[in-house]
């Protein structure tokens, strides 16, 4: 692969993953989790990345179609001189890119196309492909590359990058799998790699498949432990692209004001948490407890807005959970045969009790309240506990009208 084209490569990786992050920092900033705020244009606007774009271009100062405006944005943040050279953007799609070369490592269908075609198992040259992904990525330099090309999103992709739905942003794709075949072949002959290209092609898809929700999800691990890598990254980009806004005439004061209250690092963090996306490639464990569990969920109910400090503990715990089929197996037959009363797990300090309750909230899709003590951030209290409800059902059910702040009543 020429280095001009490896330069391409990256400015169009680049430049969709800063739209890929504003789009849903915008979308998730201005979204409720079930409707958009009425009196955005006097009236309430479904969810999905149409209304949102809609609601946006029908502020402008000039009447604007929303297709036009997601792309006018996309251009604009592609040649933004702060965009290519940003190190932690660049380092995100890097990271995201290894994350999936690790997933797919381990497949069963590249095992088994190593099989039928007796060839050798790539999954310790794809592990150390991705653990040098980050710094290779990084190191790519962009001065040949052609800015002339733009960033060929389509207009339904832009629709559904600007969506607050989880489930509208995993249909997501990204560069062309030819892109990622050649990307990949030429990424391997630098470290003295070659695969086959079954292999190549396999690998190839399901980089074009999958990349965007394995770049949300390293953005969401990060904000989720409380942004140390990539908040002021996101920052920066939801700056840039608010200018832009304005620049193209956004009047609207309403969307302005929810748009500029994300305005610090921390209030980044909370939008980037609060994504309720499906899990990536959700073991088998986990799927067989949401087997047991979904018949409880209401697909209608709001996702409700987990503290940070629980998602954090939630990803800790069911990063390495196993087993335990029987303890959720009896929740499942309590749930079953009780209309009422609750459920007390107890075990010896140490043995799971937090991991089984991650996974529960995991595998009812966090469509319920959620609160874990910590005795380490003093997160111990029943008024502490009684907040976060509160604020969750506050959030998640749009009371906010009626209840701005949380009565004294509620946790005294």
């Amino acid at each position: 692969m020429p280095l001009v084209d490896l330069a391409n490569t990256k400015v169009r990786v680049v430049g969709c993953s800063a739209v890929m992050a504003v789009g849903q920092l915008i979308s998730n900033a201005i979204a409720n989790p079930a409707t958009l705020a009425a009196g955005l244009t006097g009236s309430t606007i479904a969810l999905g990345g149409v209304s949102i774009l809609a609601a946006i271009a029908g502020s402008m100062a000039e009447t604007m179609a929303a297709d036009v405006l997601a792309n006018r944005m996309a251009e604009k943040l592609a040649k933004n001189p702060q965009i290519l050279d940003n190190h932690d953007l660049i380092k995100a799609a890097g990271e995201a890119i290894g994350y999936i070369l690790k997933g797919v490592a381990k497949s069963d269908e590249l095992i088994a196309i190593a099989e039928t075609k007796q060839l050798t198992y790539p999954e310790q040259d794809l592990n150390e492909l991705a653990d040098k992904t980050p710094e290779y990525w990084q190191n790519i330099n962009i001065q040949g590359a052609d800015l002339s090309r733009g960033l060929q999103i389509s207009e339904e992709q832009l629709t559904l990058i600007f969506s607050a739905d989880a489930a509208e942003f995993d249909r997501v794709t990204g560069l062309t799998p030819e892109d990622w075949a050649t990307f990949l072949q030429e990424f391997a002959r630098s470290e003295e790699k070659s695969f086959d290209a079954a292999i190549v092609d396999f690998v190839a898809q399901r980089l074009y498949e999958t990349f965007p929700k394995a770049y949300r999800e390293v953005l969401k691990q990060d904000a989720a432990n409380g942004g140390e890598k990539f908040a002021a990254m996101l920052l920066n980009l939801h700056q840039i692209a608010l200018a832009d806004l304005k620049d193209l005439g956004l009047q609207n004061r309403e969307i302005l004001d929810k748009l500029e209250s994300v305005a610090t690092r921390e209030h980044i963090c909370q939008v980037m948490a609060k994504l309720d996306a499906m899990e990536i490639g959700i073991r088998d464990d986990l799927a067989q407890i949401r087997n047991l569990l979904e018949r409880y969920i209401d697909p209608t109910a709001p996702g409700l807005p987990i503290p940070v400090k629980s998602e954090t503990i939630i990803r800790d715990r069911i990063k390495d959970f196993t087993g335990r089929k029987f303890v959720f197996e009896a929740i499942n037959e309590f749930l079953n045969t009780k209309r009422q009363g609750y459920f007390v797990l107890e075990a010896e300090p140490g043995v799971g009790k937090s991991a089984i309750m991650a996974a529960c909230v995991v595998s009812l899709n966090r469509r319920c309240i959620t609160h874990f003590n910590s005795q380490p951030d003093g997160i111990v209290s029943a008024e502490t506990f009684l907040e976060n409800a509160c604020t969750q059902l506050i959030e998640g059910f749009h009371l906010k009208d009626k209840y701005p702040r949380i009565p004294e009543s509620a946790v005294a």
